[in-house]
């Protein structure tokens, strides 16, 4: 069972998000701003992260930037959520820590193989 740590302001995101990990059998943590998402990476050490470009009180790829740059939350592997259409964004995302990209509506199956190649 792998550890999720989902960051979105959003609460039917994260609430979606959440109830299709713990379904999967994994355990979801979640956080609305990007301080409650580094607090909880740090304090309980997900197996994976995914955060929204878009949060109230950072911008997401300084969050990634700042989650890559961490010791102790670099080994995590982190995804970018976005709704988000510019081509270069993954780019972007890659460049400041990001492993990859998953663009917003999220398709359960693509987060469900997304979970597989990240949490092995």
């Amino acid at each position: 069972m792998a550890r999720i740590l989902f960051i979105d302001d959003d609460p039917m995101t994260l609430e979606t998000l959440s109830k299709a990990v713990e379904v999967f059998g994994h355990h979801a943590l979640h956080a609305h701003t990007a301080k409650e998402g580094l607090e909880l990476a740090r304090q309980q050490s997900p197996d994976l992260i995914f955060t929204d470009l878009r949060l109230p009180d950072m911008e997401g790829l300084l969050l990634v930037r700042q989650l890559h740059n961490d010791p102790i939350t670099a080994p995590i592997p982190i995804l970018v959520l976005s709704a988000s259409p510019a081509l270069d964004e993954l780019e972007r995302a890659q460049a400041a820590g990001a492993q990859g990209y998953i663009n917003k509506p999220i398709r359960l199956q693509a987060l469900l193989d997304l979970i597989q190649k990240y949490c092995r």
